[in-house]
């Protein structure tokens, strides 16, 4: 018996969406902005040392 089509679509979505979700990056960082250290979300770690160009 052959799936239905939308069921494969479906599943291709998920996997899409999982994908996006993994591989988009954190979003608890520090962020360089007009050359100062702006906190991005709640990183866990202190605010960098090297200096923000």
């Amino acid at each position: 018996m052959k799936p239905p089509k939308f069921f494969i679509v479906i599943i291709v979505l998920l996997v899409l969406a999982f994908l996006i979700l993994i591989f988009r990056g954190s979003e608890d960082t520090w962020i360089c902005e007009n050359g100062d250290w702006v906190k991005h979300g709640n990183p866990s770690a202190s605010i960098p040392e090297e200096p923000c160009q």
